[in-house]
């Protein structure tokens, strides 16, 4: 089995430092990667997060033509970029050929699932290799996920990810959640997690029995909150095991790496009470910040206001959600 390793370093990442990468910051982590022979390297997203404010965000959190033509070309990896549909119209990605990216990953969450066929019917006609991405993947139930896969496999893109989002999920739901989109997907399977319960590479070797052959890692784990597999021991533990077939480059990852903890990350990735209590209460971590407002606020428990939103399953971060939350606690006489 030959999994294919993509790095989201500059994408992912980006939430991390609000994609304040440099030019050279961009160019070394390419270069690093590529001589490692990681097979993409995501480079940032086309038009915004939608869930972060870019208003003062570095290159990658639009990826411009400008941005995309300075970057190195690889001699081994493939430049991939990820779209949201409702930030980005499907003409925004006409250029993205002739700026040297050759795969397009279309993120979108359970509930607005319907909208990105447009998307992936453009990407097709531009001869650009496409992905979907399910966000939020702890939050669909089997009736919503059949519904979804079988939606995307309609449209038949050349990959269909589920992401853990909010770093909610273990190796068993995993595995439930990818067997039950094998029964109604025929694309290629992938898998992004992120590792705020420590189970980022178990959850990513879950995803490869259960039939992915995509996987996401950043350097150093780059991303929000407790970040996600460490693409440097992702290479590591594939090249060690004889079941995998790959050929990275392990030093050239690692320094890789090294270059990320030593001119872009101020401190390693967290994982304190936020990061952990997000991941089991199964709420977006954004909503940090919020939780602690209102939980000082109405004199309640952090960690029951969480729980009491990661219930409701919340659509994007909004302060309000948090409110509802605890009118939940204080109605249910939980003070």
């Amino acid at each position: 089995m030959r999994p294919t390793l993509l790095d989201c370093t500059l994408r992912d990442g980006g939430n991390q430092n609000d994609w304040r990468f440099t030019r050279e910051d961009a160019a070394t982590i390419v270069a690093g990667l590529d001589a490692g022979r990681v097979d993409v390297v995501e480079v940032g997203y086309r038009g915004g997060s939608g869930s972060a404010d870019t208003s003062t965000a570095g290159e990658p959190a639009q990826s411009a033509a400008a941005y995309l033509r300075a970057l190195p070309r690889p001699a081994h990896a493939r430049f991939a970029v990820m779209v949201v549909p409702t930030v980005c119209p499907p003409e925004a990605i006409d250029d993205l050929v002739s700026c040297g990216i050759d795969i397009v990953r279309i993120a979108e969450y359970p509930w607005n699932i319907d909208g990105v066929g447009e998307h992936v019917r453009r990407a097709r006609g531009l001869g650009l290799t496409v992905g979907v991405n399910l966000m939020a993947a702890s939050y669909v139930d089997d009736e919503d996920l059949r519904r979804a896969a079988a939606l995307v496999g309609e449209l038949g893109p050349d990959v269909f990810y589920l992401a853990d989002s909010f770093g909610a999920l273990n190796p068993d739901s995993i595995a439930e959640r990818l067997t039950l989109v094998r029964e109604h997907c025929d694309s290629e399977l992938g898998f992004h997690g992120h590792d705020n319960l420590g189970l980022a590479a178990a959850n990513a070797l879950a995803a490869l029995d259960a039939g992915a052959s995509w996987i996401d890692a950043s350097l150093r784990g780059m991303a929000r909150g407790a970040g996600n597999l460490v693409t440097e021991r992702a290479a590591a533990l594939l090249s060690s095991w004889e079941r995998f077939d790959v050929d990275f480059d392990l030093p050239a990852v690692c320094e890789a790496g090294e270059y990320v903890g030593r001119e872009v990350l101020p401190e390693p990735m967290p994982l304190g009470v936020a990061e952990i209590a997000a991941g089991v209460n199964d709420h977006h971590y954004y909503y940090v910040p919020h939780i602690e407002q209102a939980s000082s606020e109405h004199g309640l428990d952090p960690w029951e206001v969480g729980r009491a939103l990661g219930r409701r399953r919340p659509r994007g971060v909004k302060a309000a959600d948090v409110g509802h939350a605890c009118d939940d606690i204080v109605h249910a006489g939980r003070r």
